[in-house]
């Protein structure tokens, strides 16, 4: 049995349900981030925390055992794996644009996918690529407030800084 059986709780609060997040190791986890990063340090899966279930059907990420994976997703995305898919992007893109061509890299290259490895790998692509300057933010996704109005939430949507 593990020394790290991370629990969580849901409480009933008065502006919604909270969840806490308990290690048997006494680590105090304040969030799911921090739970999620503990899982992962402690050589368990991120999806289940360790616990083998999401759902019904057991947790898909690491097939009912709470182990971490075996870091397929690390090996694969290298530096060159982003480039190839960077260079795949149009000149504007939008993130499902990018969630689709890592999700078939991913495939090509590991034979596997998991919709938590391919918007993590996503939103981690976009977010090096902004940080390289290789490309911006060009529209951010809109609301609109107020009683009887409809809110409207776009996909946000990305240029190619010219080289």
């Amino acid at each position: 049995m593990s020394d790290h059986v991370i629990t969580v709780e849901w409480i009933s609060a008065p502006d919604g349900v909270l969840d806490s997040y308990a290690c048997s190791c006494g680590l105090p986890l304040d969030d799911r981030d921090i739970a999620t990063r503990h899982a992962e340090e402690s050589g368990q899966c991120t999806t289940c925390l360790g616990s083998g279930t999401v759902d019904a059907d057991g947790c898909g990420t690491c097939d009912g055992s709470g182990q971490a994976g075996s870091g397929t997703f690390r090996a694969t995305v290298t530096e060159e794996f982003v480039q190839d898919v960077a260079a795949l992007l149009p000149a504007e893109f939008g993130l499902n644009d990018v969630v689709r061509l890592v999700g078939e890299r991913l495939l090509e290259t590991s034979g596997q996918g998991g919709i938590q490895a391919v918007v993590s790998v996503s939103a981690g692509l976009v977010r090096y690529l902004e940080v390289c300057g290789q490309i911006v933010l060009c529209t951010a996704p809109d609301y609109v407030p107020g009683e009887g109005v409809q809110q409207t939430y776009g996909d946000p949507r990305w240029i190619r800084l010219p080289e």
